[in-house]
């Protein structure tokens, strides 16, 4: 019986091997392959199985073919085919995972379209972003007229060469113009000091070091507004983690470990400037630092671990230079509040002239679904209006604090919302929903309207000397790349109207949809 059974099974993998056999080898894929080779070791299980199973229960003889003669020598000659095929299945699998080493990944998803070395040491990804404003002011007592926007349009590509040399190239079409916001290279091979070289953000407003997608309100507060923008210099940076953790890598501005400096020289823009283009007539730079720490960082305070302090300030000293004074504007409305251009009595032009400093306290506080936001500027600069005979020192003041409230119940944090789920009404999902209220002040010299020596540097009329703004909003998160903002913003004037009298007050109700990835 145990004869008959052998012939059997040899006749069985004389016919599966005649039918893998059917197909030229050359022909087949890898992964074909392997599915013949494992439907082939099923089938013999199989037949094994029930010979074993018929020997047991004492059935007769199965029937052998006359077709299918059965020897040592013909079952060893299958056994080593079958090897065979199962060996050149190792060195095929053994070549794809090589190969797979060093392929190239691609992603395209909410983070952009990223191509990178398997390593990961190589990287070019693609983002985008699109702001679309709608700016409507609820009475008329002031004159503006109601108007769409296009806030923010950009595409830029950022990535990483060599592992330790970051980069980011960001032009921006929207606001009528095209500009280019960034432009910089990150070296980074240690934590604790890493050098960035182009345009940039300058390391001072807490608020502006925010994302430009990531703000809890449409547009950013008086404190930002005494800040300079991005400007070109070289910055060194670097990142410390609490004693006993290990501190990562974050980017040129960190909120993610336990302490941060940046230190830097620029070109110096300005409050409310960008990088400084009045190069033929001085050659000044601005210096400013910043420090920054999350004091109870992985303590074990759930309810201060995410308590944020810092001080920043910046220094400079400008020659005659009038590119840098700019104008400021409202919060929302985006009007003009301080207007250098119209200056007062026996003045010509305003320029910057002599030291101008800043200093910077800022914190903030998340926890939960809740968070507070808050930040004070001082910011002292010498002004002429006659050519350098007259100065003044003008010292500006500003400062806001903001709460908000995700009623949604996902995390608050600096880095905007991520909504658990993105909306899908079909599925009875809704995204997430963040309420925020925010007062803000900004105060403007009084000896910027002064006369001195007969030179008024400023025309009280067509600046005010101050606004105090009250403004509530809310932030719908569709999904992790899409939001809809709705802010309502009142401010109160001081000075600013004719014969010196007070503006009317500013309100207006703006909308954004937002999209980045």
């Amino acid at each position: 019986m145990r004869t008959n059974n052998v012939l059997l099974l040899t006749a069985a993998i004389n016919g599966l091997l005649a039918v893998s056999s059917i197909q030229p080898a050359a022909a087949a894929t890898a992964k074909e392959k392997d599915e013949k080779i494992e439907l082939l070791e099923r089938r013999l299980l199989l037949l094994e199985q029930r010979l074993e199973a018929a020997e047991r229960s004492a059935k007769a003889p199965v029937p052998v073919p006359a077709s299918a003669p059965a020897s040592d020598a013909t079952i060893q000659a299958l056994d080593q085919k079958v090897k065979i095929l199962e060996r050149k299945n190792e060195v095929d699998k053994e070549i794809a995972a090589e190969a797979a080493k060093t392929a190239p990944k691609f992603e395209a998803g909410p983070k952009g379209v990223i191509f990178s070395s398997a390593d990961g040491n190589n990287s070019v990804r693609l983002r985008a972003s699109v702001q679309a404003d709608g700016r409507f002011f609820v009475d008329d007592e002031s004159k503006v007229k109601d108007r769409f926007e296009l806030k923010q349009a950009r595409i830029w590509v950022e990535g990483r060469l060599w592992k330790y040399f970051d980069y980011k190239i960001m032009p921006d079409f929207g606001a009528n113009q095209t500009i280019l916001a960034d432009a910089y290279v990150d070296v980074h091979y240690f934590p604790f000091a890493s050098l960035n070289v182009g345009k940039q953000k300058t390391p001072i407003s807490l608020e502006r070091l925010q994302g430009d997608s990531d703000g809890t309100f449409m547009e950013r507060a008086y404190p930002t507004y005494l800040a300079s923008n991005r400007d070109v210099g070289v910055k060194l940076h670097g990142s410390f983690a609490r004693p006993g953790d290990k501190v990562q890598y974050a980017g040129p501005i960190d909120f993610k470990n336990f302490f941060t400096y940046e230190v830097g020289v620029f070109n110096g823009g300005g409050d409310n400037g960008a990088s400084d283009s009045d190069k033929e007539n001085e050659d000044n730079k601005e210096v400013a630092a910043r420090l920054w720490a999350h004091p109870f960082q992985n303590s074990g305070n759930k309810v201060l671990d995410g308590l944020g302090v810092g001080v920043a300030g910046s220094w400079e000293v400008p020659n005659n230079n009038k590119t840098s004074v700019k104008s400021l504007k409202s919060a929302l409305g985006q009007n003009t509040l301080v207007d250098y251009t119209k200056v007062g009595t026996g003045a010509t032009e305003v320029a910057a002239d002599g030291e101008h400093y800043r200093i910077y306290p800022q914190a903030y506080w998340y926890y939960g679904p809740y968070g507070l936001l808050g930040e004070y500027v001082l910011s002292s600069q010498q002004l002429t209006g006659d050519g350098g005979n007259t100065h003044i020192q003008q010292d500006n003041t500003a400062w806001q604090i903001q709460a908000s409230y995700v009623v949604t119940g996902e995390n608050n944090t600096f880095q905007s919302v991520k909504p658990r789920s993105p909306f899908d009404p079909f599925n009875g999902q809704w995204g997430a929903l963040q309420l925020a209220a925010r007062w803000s002040e900004l105060s403007i010299d009084e000896d910027t309207f002064k006369p001195v020596n007969g030179v008024q540097l400023l025309n009280p009329s067509n600046s005010i000397r101050e606004a105090s703004s009250w403004a509530l909003g809310a932030n719908w998160f569709l999904n992790q790349n899409t939001r809809l903002m709705a802010d309502y913003e009142n401010t109160h004037f001081t000075g600013g109207a004719r014969n010196g009298g007070d503006r009317p007050a500013e309100n207006v109700f703006s909308t954004r949809l937002q999209l980045v990835f």
